[in-house]
Order: structure tokens, then C-alpha cells, then sequence
């Protein structure tokens, strides 16, 4: 009985033979390659805690063993002990400076703990380190795209697809980081390699970047389908007392200065506390200022919980009895569907954050019948519950004067075509469509987000190649909501973009009186716009088709008297319907609530 036996055991895969040998070892005589081969097994069996000890017993006998100082940085790692995981990590780094699985476990728990810089300089390590190695290139390319360099991360994702052709995931994150851009070279190529790999059971692509790239709800479930988190066995559930307050807990990483946030904030304030009592599940970072103070005098209960993993927050929501859980952030960044996985509440919601299915784990989704038409509910794992109309808005308030437009770069006397949804929604049939509208309304620019770095110049390029003057495409860039809501004010009129389409974009444009065109497609994320513009009686600005599409911009940019008619239309209609009232939509929604819990 040695521990070289069972190092032979543990060379074989026999984990359970081997550890079960250690325990002897360690007993009979301690020795630090027995408590090493001890803790990497268990580290292998699952039993990361169990791993963890044994891996300290041997750092007390000889606290600078490199495969110890290495195998105890990806325990903790394993275990989400970020701080320590840092702290193990470079004490495993300092003796062996190019160790490939501890660099990438660094990098990892950095990143959880907001390190993203520290993070990429490790990742830069590793990859220098690691020449040739697909995984190190594909996790770097994953945090640039999370610093907003998509086109490094596309450059990344290139060198992958040369090394690695099947590496998992690459021909949709390729895709996806090249629409950041808009850089559509080999964009029909990849379309098939990616739905060739969901057909054979694979998670070819996000699936958030599935809904922007495919009009196919099908397409859309399968992602989610593929992407979603195991279940856990649901706990038998009380019964609830009767007459007892509903308990909602609204679970976000967005409950600060956000575009749900701003969405949601009135009917947060607006819930009647007679009858629910509401909770914030916060797993986001804890970015103080005054829409995180409004939200939090909003909910009778705040809880912090980043750093918390998605069993312990569904074990808080359930020991606080809560009975309807709603997801605001789906498969959207920073999204945590595995808290429902883990059973938060009997009724468990998605609605807002994420416009499309997550495939298990919500018993409901929240809808209109615009976003969700009747007889599509056969491509969501969910229940359909549909409100009067889908996307709450909160209370209009007076704004900020806009500057000039030469402060902005637009012409005195053009046309303003607008679009400030981010490029990575605007499709090849979409930019078609606009250069279309551009080459009939001569007197126009087209007014547009800037986004990522090499954005505007890919587009300033199509353009030149579609037969447009590039300079007649201006770039805005980022400024505070408020300045943000008033410079729409020197726009005429809005160009959604399709298959994924303006949501909180199409609320503030039309919260300011721009007429604001839409084309609904097959897919919930293309129909908010129409959801909105249907609420508000202006079924003219939803077009059937992309050439009644291109037709009406095209009639409407020509005719300088219909787009001041048209933008009294939308102040009438914004004062006189209940799109902006938090109050009235709250009352729809707790009616809903209500339904749930009555009917199970």
C-alpha cells in the first residue's frame, strides 16, 4: 500500500479506489503526496469541501508544493470562494508561473469578482503561455466581448476556428461578436453552421443572440432549451395562509441606473401593499444612485445578494415564503436562470428582461397579444399569460432642453431618420432597407447609436457600397437618460430595426413624440414596438412587410407636412391612453398575480 499505487489509481480514472487508499495512507503514515492524490480525487468525485481539507493537511507538511498550491487555487475556484481562489491562485502562480488551469481558474474568479482588467492580463498570460490552445483563446475572447471589444474578440474566435473547428459554441460567439460591429462577412456561412450544430443537440449559440440574429421562435426554444440549467426536484410547498399578503419577489442584476429599472420603477412604486408585499432580489453590483434609492423605497424588502449562488438565493425565496418569483433578466448578461432551476417560489414568472422562452424552470411568461399572438404558444416551455399590453413605462416627466443640431452633427434642414438601438440589432436586410429609403429621401440622414468600437465605420462602409454618402450616417454616442430623451427631440422620425427590435428605445422615443416605425416579425423581440404602437392606436407605423416598410419611411420623409401631423398624433396619443400611466398597468398586473395564485 503506497502512495504510488494510488497515483495509479487516479492515472486510471479509478477517483473512488484511489481516495479510498489516501484515507488509509494518511492514517498509517501522513506523507504530502498521499494528502495531494486524496484531494485531487475527491476534487474529482465532487466533493470539493472534503478536497479542500486534504489539500491544506498537505500544504502543513511542505507549504510550497507547486501541484498543491495549484490543486487548492481550483477547489476554491470550483467552490466560488473567489477572494481566496485570488489569493491561492497567485500563491500557486509564484512557483509555477505559466501553470495553464490555474491561470484560467484566476481569470474566472477575477472576473466573478469584478476584476475584469486584472483578468485579461492573466488571460493574456495564459494565452502566451498556452500557444495554440482553443479554450484559452475562447475564454479571452468571451471577457473582450464582456469590455466591449467585440472585434478583438471576433479576432480571437478566428484563431479558434483555425485551431479548433468544433470547439463548442465558436460559429455562433464568431457570429455574434461580428454583429457587434456589424461586420456580416461569412454571415450566411456561419447561419448554417450554427443551426447544423442545434440540430444535432448542441448549444451552438447564446441563446439572447439567437432572438437578434433569427426570426424563428423554434430556433429560439431550442437554444433556451439546450442552454438551460438542470432541474432540481421541486420541494413540497406549504399551504399558504389564507388572506395572507401575495409575496413577489422580483429578481434582477439590473435594479440600478438600467433600462429595465427605468421600465419598472412606477409600478414597483405603484403595487397596492394592502395586498402584496413586495421583494428585490438584487444579484447585480451594488451601483448606488438615485434610481437605486427609488427602487429600494419601492420594496418593502431589499436583498443583496451577489454573492450568494443560485441555490442559496432560491433557498431565501423560499424560506421568505415567496409565492410568484419573476425573472427580469432571462438569458440576458448576468442572468441567473439557475435560481429558478432551484425552485424560488410555486410560481415561478419571466417577464421584461428577456423576450423569448428559457426553455425550463418558468411555470409563466408575460405577454400581449401582439408579442405573443394566439396560436403561438406552441414554441414557449411556458404558460402564456397575456396583460392588456406588455411593457410597463414610467410616469412622464418634464426633460432637459436638447442642444442644437449642429452641436450634434445633423444638418439644420435634413430629415432625421433614427435608430439609437445598438448596431448589433441592425441585419443585413435591415441596413438594405434603410440605404433604400436613403437613396429615395435625398433631403435625409440616418441618425444611429454608436455602439462598439468599428461600428460606425462598418456601417459608414456598407453604406459607401450601397451607393449612400457615408457621411450621411451621424453617429450619437453614450450621454446620462436624461440628455439622452431630449436629443430625440431633433429627431422626425424612428427606424426600428428587425428581427430584435426596440423595447425601452421604442418607449423613450415615443415618450418624446417620435413617430417611431416598426416591422413585427415571428419572434416576441421583433413585436415590441408594435405591442407599444398598438396600445397607442397607431397601427399606420406598423408595416406589414419590409416594402411597406421601406414605403411608408420613404412617404413620410418626403412629405414635410404629414411628419409634424404625425408627431402631434403621438404627443395626443402618449397623454390620452394609459401607455404611461404605472399606476393603471400595475393594477393589470396584480390582477394577473392574483389569477396565479388563485388558479395554481
Amino acid at each position: 500500500m503506497s502512495a504510488r499505487e494510488a497515483f495509479d489509481l487516479y492515472k486510471a480514472g479509478r477517483l473512488a479506489e484511489a481516495a479510498a487508499l489516501c484515507e488509509r495512507l494518511v492514517v498509517a503514515a501522513p506523507s504530502v503526496e498521499a494528502w495531494h492524490i486524496l484531494g485531487v480525487a475527491r476534487l474529482g468525485l465532487e466533493r470539493p469541501e472534503e478536497a479542500l481539507v486534504a489539500l491544506d493537511a498537505g500544504l502543513a507538511l511542505d507549504s510550497k508544493r507547486p501541484g498543491l498550491l495549484s490543486a487548492k487555487a481550483l477547489v476554491l475556484n470550483s467552490l466560488a470562494r473567489d477572494a481566496e481562489a485570488v489569493v491561492a491562485g497567485r500563491a500557486a502562480l509564484a512557483v509555477d508561473h505559466d501553470n495553464p488551469p490555474v491561470l484560467g481558474a484566476l481569470a474566472v474568479s477575477l472576473q466573478r469578482l469584478g476584476g475584469f482588467q486584472e483578468a485579461l492580463a492573466v488571460l493574456d498570460h495564459l494565452v502566451q503561455a498556452s500557444p495554440g490552445d482553443a479554450k484559452a483563446l475562447a475564454s479571452r475572447a468571451a471577457l473582450l466581448s464582456l469590455l466591449n471589444r467585440p472585434a478583438d474578440a471576433a479576432r480571437d474566435l478566428e484563431a479558434v476556428m483555425e485551431i479548433d473547428p468544433l470547439h463548442p459554441r465558436l460559429a455562433g460567439d464568431l457570429m455574434w461578436a461580428r454583429r457587434q460591429t456589424c461586420d456580416w462577412r461569412e454571415d450566411a456561412a456561419l447561419d448554417m453552421l450554427v443551426k447544423a450544430e442545434l440540430k444535432l443537440g448542441r448549444a451552438a449559440i447564446v441563446p439572447f443572440a439567437a432572438l437578434a440574429i433569427f426570426d424563428e421562435p423554434v430556433v429560439h426554444r431550442r437554444c433556451a432549451e439546450l442552454s438551460a440549467p438542470p432541474p432540481v426536484p421541486a420541494p413540497v410547498w406549504p399551504q399558504r395562509p389564507e388572506g395572507a399578503r401575495i409575496r413577489v419577489a422580483y429578481l434582477s442584476a439590473d435594479l440600478h441606473e438600467h433600462a429595465t429599472a427605468r421600465l419598472l420603477a412606477g409600478v414597483l412604486e405603484m403595487h397596492n401593499r394592502e395586498r402584496f408585499e413586495i421583494f428585490a432580489v438584487s444579484y447585480g453590483p451594488e451601483l448606488s444612485g438615485p434610481m437605486r434609492d427609488r427602487l429600494k423605497a419601492a420594496c418593502e424588502h431589499w436583498v443583496e445578494a451577489r454573492n450568494l449562488n443560485d441555490s442559496n438565493i432560491a433557498a431565501l425565496c423560499r424560506e421568505a415564503g415567496i409565492d410568484i418569483a419573476v425573472d427580469l433578466k432571462g438569458y440576458t448578461q448576468d442572468g441567473r436562470p439557475g435560481i429558478l432551476a432551484h425552485r424560488a417560489a410555486p410560481v415561478q414568472v419571466s417577464w421584461l428582461g428577456y423576450p423569448g422562452t428559457l426553455g425550463r424552470h418558468a411555470d409563466i411568461v408575460l405577454a400581449d397579444a401582439v408579442t405573443i399572438p394566439p396560436g403561438s404558444e406552441s414554441d414557449w416551455s411556458e404558460a402564456v399569460v397575456r396583460l392588456p399590453f406588455y411593457q410597463p413605462n414610467d410616469v412622464l416627466g418634464a426633460v432637459t432642453l436638447p442642444p442644437s443640431r449642429a452641436e450634434l452633427g445633423l444638418p439644420d434642414d435634413a430629415v432625421v431618420l433614427c435608430c439609437f438601438n445598438n448596431p448589433a440589432k441592425i441585419t443585413p436586410a435591415t441596413f438594405a432597407a434603410w440605404m433604400a429609403i436613403l437613396k429615395a429621401t435625398p433631403d435625409a440622414v440616418l441618425w444611429l447609436y454608436d455602439g462598439a468600437p468599428g461600428a460606425a465605420g462598418n456601417l459608414r462602409r456598407e453604406a459607401q457600397a450601397a451607393g449612400v454618402a457615408p457621411e450621411r450616417l451621424v453617429f450619437a454616442g453614450p450621454v446620462p437618460h436624461q440628455a439622452h430623451l431630449a436629443r430625440h427631440a431633433l429627431a422626425d422620425l424612428v427606424l426600428d430595426t428587425w428581427p430584435y427590435g426596440a423595447h425601452t428605445t421604442a418607449s423613450d422615443a415615443l415618450r418624446m413624440g417620435i413617430p417611431t416605425l416598426s416591422l413585427p416579425g415571428e419572434g416576441f423581440a421583433s413585436r415590441v414596438g408594435a405591442s407599444l404602437l398598438t396600445a397607442l392606436d397607431l397601427s399606420e407605423l406598423i408595416a406589414a412587410d419590409s416594402k411597406a416598410y421601406v414605403a411608408t419611411a420613404i412617404r413620410l420623409a418626403n412629405d414635410h407636412a404629414a411628419l409634424p401631423a404625425l408627431k402631434a398624433r403621438v404627443a395626443e396619443r402618449i397623454l390620452t391612453t394609459s401607455v404611461f400611466d404605472p399606476a393603471a398597468f400595475a393594477r393589470t398586473l396584480e390582477a394577473a398575480f392574483e389569477k396565479m395564485i388563485t388558479q395554481g
